[in-house]
């Protein structure tokens, strides 16, 4: 006998993991879809995909749907996709503020002002979980693409985008912090004049 989709959401809310199956199977075709067309690739829409589904069972006693998933699924989709798109202009944007040694670029830095800049940097990079170091090292330090450092540290090119992505945050929250303390400039300012 086949279950209405009715009777699957009920029995996913309880806890029946074959009807999430059998849900996951009727919908995943439609959902994918909907998430290729708007971002045109194949792994970042498997990720969102995944990530939907897995939404789906972890909080499936608050899901509102009482005939179909597909509204439900719709929204989710389409918000996924936004938020994606999102992060992407956003990385786009900070990665424009950093030079190919990871630098911000700012006027005129003094030479004492880049290699402290560098040194505060590289302490920082040290500082990071393995994953994001190791992933945003072979993206900047050894020109690899996301396929490529996502095959060699066993991780998804999503994981991989956002742990470069993450990097980037700390690095331009760290540097930002560096000119903005009136203390380090003083320090500089005192260190530079004693060298004279």
């Amino acid at each position: 006998m086949t279950l209405s989709d009715q009777d699957l959401i009920v029995a996913m809310k309880n806890g029946d993991q074959k009807a999430f199956e059998a849900l996951y199977e009727q919908y995943w075709p439609e959902v994918y879809t909907m998430i290729y067309r708007r971002i045109n690739d194949r792994e970042v829409t498997k990720d969102i995909l995944q990530d939907i589904f897995i939404n789906l069972w972890n909080y499936r006693h608050r899901i509102i749907a009482e005939r179909s998933l597909a509204p439900w699924l719709n929204s989710a989709a389409k918000k996924q996709s936004i938020s994606w798109y999102r992060k992407q202009v956003s990385t786009k944007q900070r990665e424009m503020l950093y030079q190919e040694n990871e630098t911000l670029i700012v006027s005129a830095p003094t030479e004492l002002e880049t290699k402290e800049l560098q040194e505060l940097l590289d302490l920082e990079i040290e500082k990071m979980p393995d994953n994001m170091k190791m992933s945003f090292r072979l993206s900047r330090f050894e020109n690899k693409s996301v396929r490529e450092i996502a095959d060699e540290l066993s991780l998804s090119e999503q994981t991989v985008r956002n742990n470069v992505s993450m990097a980037l945050e700390r690095l331009r929250s760290r540097t930002k912090r560096f000119y903005s303390e009136p203390a380090n400039l003083a320090g500089m300012l005192v260190f530079l004049l004693t060298k004279i």
